[in-house]
């Protein structure tokens, strides 16, 4: 009888063991799913097109009108808590970079007149440095792949 109860009780604990397992994994995706609706939300596309558009005129941070700047440091922002979720694990960022690397790859140098300004605010306060590390990591994964980086920091594109 003791046998047939440490028996059942095993399973049930495998049982748990996997329902949580696959609750993880459901959970994990739904959170990558609603992420990349997020960051393809109208709004934040507009933002990343403000940067590609800056950067492909070679203008001014300061010439860009209140409501672009917001839609850039949105856009930005959102792809900081992006990459903050990829370090804390709550998606995976090899799935993540599958799908943005080349977003990514080209924002970092579009975007870069842009963080050096947000950056210049407030000295030796670094601003969304999850998303420069993540961007660097796609950079590096395109390179990779075998991109050339003239291509990431082509203005034309």
């Amino acid at each position: 009888m003791q046998i047939a109860g440490l028996v059942i009780s095993v399973v049930a604990l495998l049982v748990s063991g996997l329902a949580v397992l696959y609750a993880t994994r459901t959970d994990k995706r739904d959170v990558f799913l609603r992420l990349h609706e997020t960051l393809i939300s109208p709004e934040l596309q507009r933002g990343r097109k403000v940067l590609f558009d800056l950067y492909r005129r070679q203008g001014a941070v300061e010439d860009l009108g209140p409501l672009d700047y917001e839609l850039a440091n949105r856009a930005l922002a959102a792809l900081d808590v992006a990459a903050y979720y990829c370090e804390k694990k709550y998606v995976d960022e090899e799935d993540f970079l599958e799908l943005w690397a080349p977003a990514l790859g080209r924002l970092k140098y579009a975007a870069a007149p842009f963080v050096e300004h947000r950056d210049g605010m407030f000295p030796g306060i670094p601003v969304w440095p999850r998303y420069k590390r993540l961007a660097n990591r796609a950079e590096a994964r395109l390179i990779a792949s075998g991109v050339a980086p003239s291509v990431l920091s082509d203005r034309s594109l």
